[in-house]
């Protein structure tokens, strides 16, 4: 039977394997990002000079603090497995009732306000222009997906066996 430190520490080196896959994936698409619109070659950035400028910044900003986050964790997580007292800080931190009660109830909450914020969000975006409350409902119907996804992984993952 493992020992709860060594199952715990391999709990951590699979979200950290994970966490550095994301940082990949985002460095790569912000770089991305940033070769199209430095080249001119992003369509959607032809429109003003200034509107242009800022949502490209607005977008390289989104890239960089999502960035920041992840490899914030990451080095969390790297730190705890170097250190013993680290990783039963972390294990303390997220073995916190109130802590995984409160992110039940924020999620349940998100997923009960999303339909009456996509409405919201369809309107506005049909006050602009027809483009952009199609692109509003297109990326409102890819969250909802992902979130089914999500949703029917955990459902399964989690599931107990039935006894025979």
């Amino acid at each position: 039977m493992k020992n709860t430190a060594e199952a715990l520490r391999a709990t951590v080196r699979r979200r950290l394997r994970r966490e550095r896959a994301l940082l990949a994936v985002i460095l790569a698409a912000w770089a991305t990002l940033l070769a199209l619109s430095m080249s001119d070659a992003l369509p959607a950035l032809h429109a003003d000079l200034r509107v242009s400028g800022f949502l490209s910044g607005f977008i390289m900003g989104i890239f960089v603090v999502a960035g920041g986050i992840t490899a914030r964790r990451a080095h969390s997580l790297r730190r705890a497995l170097a250190d013993d007292a680290e990783l039963r800080r972390l294990q303390a931190r997220e073995h916190d009732e109130l802590r995984a009660h409160m992110e039940r109830e924020i999620a349940r909450a998100y997923v009960q306000l999303m339909p009456a914020l996509a409405v919201v969000a369809i309107l506005v975006g049909a006050l602009v222009s027809f483009e952009s409350m199609v692109t509003v409902a297109a990326t409102l119907v890819f969250l909802a997906l992902v979130l089914l996804g999500v949703k029917i992984y955990f459902k399964w993952r989690l599931a107990v066996p039935e006894a025979e």
